[in-house]
């Protein structure tokens, strides 16, 4: 763990250099550029990054039929993870809103790189820790189905120690897209 810190520390800082160049100044704590947000604790070598103008308009978003599908694709998870004898998983109303923000954004670019080219656990790092995406299942047994059928997305789901989870929908254009966030 403390090699992953390193290893992130690093990297912040040569994108602290960089960005000194481009912008003439280092970051500080809780600096914002444009809609991007990274706070850096020094005493215990952590990085935060929060997209909170991503999530407020994620707030926003609120489908009743589609959350109601995506509460189904929850319990069928929770479900499967039962029979493999492991916990389930608690819904978190903050995945939620990160799930929201990364099913609007797949829609514009199918990735788990943000189209701002930010990795996907940028909508909000503290909680975010594991992500399966999906597009094209109209149902929730449908992508259910999809995720267990792929190695890594099975992987997430009968991942033991998540203790969390939110899955939303954003339809564009008649096409589902899938953003299922897990958490610890």
């Amino acid at each position: 763990m403390k090699r992953a810190s390193a290893i992130l520390l690093f990297i912040f800082i040569i994108v602290e250099i960089v960005m000194a160049f481009y912008y003439g100044e280092l970051y500080t704590p809780n600096k914002k550029i444009g809609d991007y947000a990274i706070q850096r604790d020094y005493r215990n070598d952590t990085i935060t990054y929060l997209d909170d103008e991503a999530i407020a308009l994620a707030d926003e978003y609120n489908d009743v039929g589609l959350r109601s599908e995506a509460l189904k694709a929850y319990n069928i998870i929770n479900s499967i993870r039962e029979e493999a004898g492991l916990n389930t998983l608690v819904w978190d109303s903050d995945l939620e809103s990160t799930s929201m923000v990364r099913s609007k954004e797949i829609s514009r670019e199918f990735s788990h790189t943000r189209p701002n080219g930010l990795q996907w656990y940028t909508v909000n790092s503290t909680i975010m820790a594991g992500e399966n995406l999906a597009y094209g299942y109209n149902h929730s047994e449908e992508v259910v189905d999809g995720w267990m059928e792929s190695p890594t997305h099975r992987d997430n789901i009968l991942y033991p120690t998540f203790t969390k989870i939110a899955i939303s929908i954003y339809v564009e254009n008649g096409v589902y897209y899938w953003a299922q966030e897990f958490g610890y």
